[in-house]
């Protein structure tokens, strides 16, 4: 772009939201391998060499994200062959892990499918 091109506000926004839209997706996809990672610690009990008292806890040392983050990221960890169609979405970058999270936290066994159609259309707090 040149620099005597001048964006209109509504026009500079799409681009913002277009790379906006971008990146989430590549957070998305990079909290999906980090659930994956956090699920083969948790199922095969490898956590309990590290002194850490919970997966959440350790999850929330080694990223230095907060508790509540933790707890998110290590239910689905933990749910992850419950929700494949969920959990590919977030690999995918199509879901993000709060998303899946409410999903893991909340969900009913057997519903993968259901929400794996509903979280693409719906916010977190839809959820």
């Amino acid at each position: 772009m040149s620099s005597t091109t001048t964006l209109s506000s509504k026009e500079r926004l799409e681009v913002l939201f277009e790379e906006l839209s971008e990146l989430a997706g590549q957070r998305n996809a990079i909290d999906g391998r980090i659930v994956d990672i956090v699920a083969e610690i948790d199922h095969d009990g490898i956590w309990g060499n590290t002194g850490a008292r919970s997966i959440p806890a350790l999850v929330a040392w080694k990223l230095g994200v907060s508790q509540n983050n933790a707890e998110t990221i290590s239910a689905v960890a933990h749910r992850i062959n419950e929700f494949p169609r969920c959990t590919t979405a977030l690999r995918d970058g199509q879901l993000s892990v709060d998303q899946v999270g409410v999903i893991a936290e909340r969900a009913a066994d057997g519903s993968d499918e259901h929400y794996a159609q509903l979280a693409s259309a719906a916010t977190v707090s839809q959820l």
